[in-house]
């Protein structure tokens, strides 16, 4: 009876640990709008477009005129090492550019920025995560 007990007892200690071990994937996750810090552009990224896993989309609307165009950066990883997608929307035309793909590895986490730019000058930068 006591072999039995320990036996359970060890048994019970080992899923314990093995399941405090294992790492956990995360679920897709979209970024929500990111606008920049003075609300004259915003970013959005899609993790899985209509629900298609690998398809992700990212999106940048620049919605002021004033001579700035809004420019989005999305960091993350494929399955060679680390990818940057840059989209810029360089008008407000009262429309958004997007792009879409297979960009980035299922489920790992990504970092969007956006920000305004003008030649080579940048400002108002925001930044926000999601998971592919």
């Amino acid at each position: 009876m006591r072999a039995l007990r320990k036996a359970s007892i060890v048994a019970g200690i080992a899923v314990i640990a093995t399941m405090g071990l294992a790492t956990q994937a995360q679920a897709s996750k979209n970024s929500g709008w990111i606008y920049t810090s003075n609300q004259s552009g915003a970013a959005f990224f899609d993790a899985d477009l209509n629900g298609q896993p690998g398809v992700e989309k990212i999106t940048v609307c620049d919605n002021r005129s004033d001579g700035r165009g809004v420019r989005v950066e999305v960091s993350g990883r494929d399955g060679s090492g680390s990818v940057w997608i840059f989209k810029s929307d360089p008008s407000n035309n009262g429309r958004c550019e997007s792009i879409q793909g297979n960009f980035f590895l299922e489920d790992t986490a990504v970092g969007v920025v956006v920000y305004e730019y003008w030649g080579d000058n940048t400002a108002h930068k925001a930044t926000g995560t999601a998971v592919a």
